[in-house]
């Protein structure tokens, strides 16, 4: 079914850069809602999954400043100041001063956070599998891996 039929409004041929946009948002919020349900088990949204994946892959022992994770994430310096707030109350991270540098907190996963994504992750990545896997050949999701990469280049038109 057409995106356009689904949400009721009018179809043309003209509309095809909409449609993209249209599709492109309504899988996000699909796949959002399944990965969110999951996460919510243990008490995480998405954005705190993702930024103690950050801490414990990218910054390891040594830590990684907000402004790193901020970037990554490309989330607002402010969100994540609050979401790392909420992570260090629950104990997952810990904010440490850079040496040579007290103004720049490096953020460390602790033993408890890599104990919670150690047990997250294989039914997260099963989860994963079981909602893309069946759905794409992998020569489609090759070509979608391209496609949105695309995407990520693009600059905003409207404030160069």
């Amino acid at each position: 079914m057409s995106i356009f039929r689904e949400l009721g409004v009018r179809e043309g041929k003209d509309r095809v850069n909409e449609e993209v946009i249209y599709n492109i948002a309504k899988a996000y919020t699909v796949i959002d809602g399944v990965i969110s349900g999951f996460l919510s088990k243990y008490d995480l949204s998405s954005a705190k999954f993702n930024i103690l994946l950050m801490v414990k892959h990218v910054g390891k022992d040594k830590g990684i400043s907000q402004n790193e994770i901020s970037k990554l994430l490309l989330v607002t310096t402010s969100n994540i100041t609050r979401m790392i707030d909420k992570l260090e109350n629950d104990k997952y991270v810990e904010r440490v001063s850079q040496k040579g540098d007290r103004r720049v907190n490096l953020i460390k996963i602790t033993k408890k956070g890599s104990e919670l994504l150690d047990t997250i992750w294989p039914g997260y990545k099963s989860m994963v599998d079981k909602l893309i896997g069946p759905t794409l050949l992998s020569s489609e999701k090759n070509q979608i891996n391209k496609m949105l990469t695309k995407f990520k280049s693009i600059k905003n038109t409207e404030n160069p």
